[in-house]
């Protein structure tokens, strides 16, 4: 299992929110193209990187985000926003690996089509559910049932799933186990992001089978060092 260290950019620095609200914000550090370097130095074989402003159209992070994926040394997965094939294209131009889709992917099933007939692997499309509502707009609005979006961008044949359970998302509560496991027979690869503490959490996801884990908070919190969480025997 792949461990993906977050970094969430708001105004500019990095930072947490808790149950995905801006009202609930923790600053960990100025600077996100460090952030990134840190993790590359560290071993990360992927990084995960939110524009937090463009996911709650308050604005955007777009030259943040550029500096990161060209100058930090490790594949960058950028979402936030990304909801016209021009904001994608021009994440990728800048060096991103993947893109990470939410709110248009979900809505718009030509939208959703399109995007994965032109750009294939390089396309993540994220899942955040609230108990069994999807959400989108920065998780401010429902979009159908979990079930049912799943079956459809099982249908659309997406590459890739990031699959957050937005009531542990922050909380360092642990992952929703339960919720990963359900998804455990799919042929899509899936990544887990919300609630991971403890190297014991990572250990569980890895039995739940899922491909990867979005790690935030834990990391900046000091429970456990991205080195410690990639030399978990799983």
């Amino acid at each position: 299992m792949i461990v993906i260290p977050a970094i969430d950019v708001r105004e500019g620095k990095v930072v947490r929110l808790r149950h995905g609200r801006l009202q609930e914000v923790i600053v960990y550090a100025d600077d996100p193209v460090e952030t990134a370097r840190g993790y590359a130095a560290d071993g990360a074989q992927w990084v995960h990187v939110v524009d937090l402003d463009a996911a709650f159209d308050v604005g955007d992070n777009r030259p943040v985000i550029a500096d990161v994926t060209r100058e930090a040394d490790v594949p960058i997965q950028v979402g936030g926003g990304l909801r016209s094939l021009y904001l994608i294209e021009g994440v990728l131009a800048v060096g991103a690996a993947r893109v990470v889709l939410g709110t248009e992917a979900i809505l718009d099933p030509g939208f959703l089509a399109e995007c994965v007939e032109r750009y294939g692997e390089r396309v993540v499309v994220a899942l955040d559910t609230d108990g069994d509502v999807v959400k989108v707009r920065g998780w401010t609005e429902p979009a159908g049932s979990f079930d049912q979006v799943l079956q459809r961008l099982v249908r659309a044949r997406v590459p890739r799933l990031l699959v957050t359970a937005i009531a542990r998302d922050g909380t360092l509560e642990g992952p929703d186990l339960d919720l990963y496991r359900r998804l455990s027979h799919l042929e899509v690869p899936v990544l887990a992001s919300g609630g991971v503490s403890s190297l014991e959490d990572l250990r569980g996801l890895a039995r739940a089978g899922v491909e990867g884990a979005v790690v935030g908070k834990a990391l900046y919190e000091g429970h456990f060092t991205l080195r410690e969480a990639m030399e978990v025997p799983v």
